[in-house]
């Protein structure tokens, strides 16, 4: 039996990365490589992966790619997620994209397509609102207008139909479809129903949105109760004086997390540096995964200065090994990738780095794992960056 959920992957087509393959993934993997070698795309691209039924996972991954906003629309943002072309730069033309991806492991799924092109959505005369095709259309941008019938004019709205398309480990295929519509709220409701990895992303920023620190502690207490003790394991190696991580609301205002502390009392967290910001959400968002479940983390020594990527890493790697979790993770820090792999030098084979670089017919990813990746880094004291 495959030991975890993905065991290989090949990419292709998605945003910037072509014909990767990473093989033999471990129990801990990192990504490194220069900026630009595709390794938040990879992220992203296992997002999707996991999630091969539900294509409203598109919406949740450019909304973490693009917290703030600096996209002009959801529609400009998928339309770069496909294979890059200079005609996306131009507005007026309406895309098509397609990329797929294959993985083997413990998930059963075998292949997944994804095409997607762009829509108008209008009111037809029964006035029930339809998508179509934005090509079916003279100019869709500037002209055109819906009427209900009474005589009232609605502009259109865009959006992008994500098709996926999925083979699995018995034969069967299947094919779901969403549509993501422009002028909808940014932040997406997930669907969960069918097959999925119970996977979950944490960007370098994550651990700054009350939202996401509140509901992931709050499933964590829900999901089980005796687990805040262990996150604690974690948090009093920041600051020993912490009794307890809790969710208060002491105005009445909003849910907050706050942190029971022994010198200041109930304190709210962002009071507290990034550093245990952060081991709050890494420990929260790991203990909710369950056997077979995937942790993806962005730059994860973002927020967490070099004497604590040790104590962090080891705490991650430990629990991760008991939950049976799968991680992977990017980082620019040669410190973080010595942080995972001292204190797993005695299952070194669990530790996988890949090298990420652009090559002329695609990306490449270099595997360097177990004794040889101990050896690099303490006998040789090369840069496996």
């Amino acid at each position: 039996m495959p030991k975890y959920s993905l065991d290989n992957v090949t990419i292709d087509g998605f945003r910037g990365l072509r014909n990767l393959h990473l093989a033999d993934l471990g129990m801990i993997n990192i990504l490194v490589g220069k900026n630009d070698s595709g390794k938040t795309s990879v992220l992203e691209a296992l997002s999707i992966l996991c999630n091969p039924l539900d294509p409203s996972e598109w919406a949740w991954m450019v909304y973490r790619r693009d917290l703030g906003g600096l996209d002009e629309s959801r529609l400009q943002s998928l339309r770069w997620c496909f294979p890059r072309d200079a005609r996306l730069a131009d507005p007026d033309t309406p895309f098509e994209g397609y990329c797929s991806m294959t993985c083997n492991g413990a998930f059963p799924l075998r292949k997944l397509e994804v095409s997607g092109r762009e829509i108008v959505e209008g009111l037809g005369a029964n006035g029930v609102t339809s998508g179509r095709p934005s090509s079916a259309v003279s100019d869709p941008w500037l002209e055109l207008a819906f009427e209900d019938g009474r005589g009232n004019n609605y502009e259109p709205s865009r959006g992008v139909e994500i098709v996926h398309r999925t083979e699995w480990s018995d034969g069967s295929p299947q094919m779901v479809r969403d549509r993501l519509w422009e002028r909808l709220p940014q932040y997406p409701v997930r669907h969960t129903d069918g097959k999925r990895v119970m996977a979950e992303t944490l960007t370098p920023y994550s651990y700054q949105i009350n939202q996401l620190q509140v509901r992931t502690l709050s499933r964590l207490s829900a999901f089980d109760p005796d687990s805040r003790s262990a996150i604690f394991d974690l948090v009093k190696e920041f600051d020993p004086d912490i009794r307890e991580i809790k969710i208060e609301s002491i105005r009445g205002l909003r849910p907050a997390i706050y942190v029971d502390h022994r010198r200041l009392g109930l304190a709210p967290l962002s009071i507290f540096g990034d550093g245990l910001r952060r081991a709050v959400l890494l420990a929260s968002t790991l203990l909710t995964l369950k056997e077979g479940g995937l942790l993806l983390i962005d730059e994860m020594e973002e927020g967490i200065h070099v004497s604590g990527f040790r104590k962090v890493f080891a705490w991650l790697t430990k629990v991760a090994r008991g939950l049976g979790v799968q991680i992977v993770a990017t980082t620019h820090s040669l410190e973080a990738v010595d942080g995972v792999i001292m204190p797993n030098q005695d299952s070194i084979d669990d530790v996988v780095t890949y090298q990420l670089s652009r090559v002329e017919d695609g990306t490449r990813a270099k595997r360097i794992y177990g004794d040889l990746l101990l050896r690099l880094r303490y006998e040789s004291g090369l840069d496996v960056r």
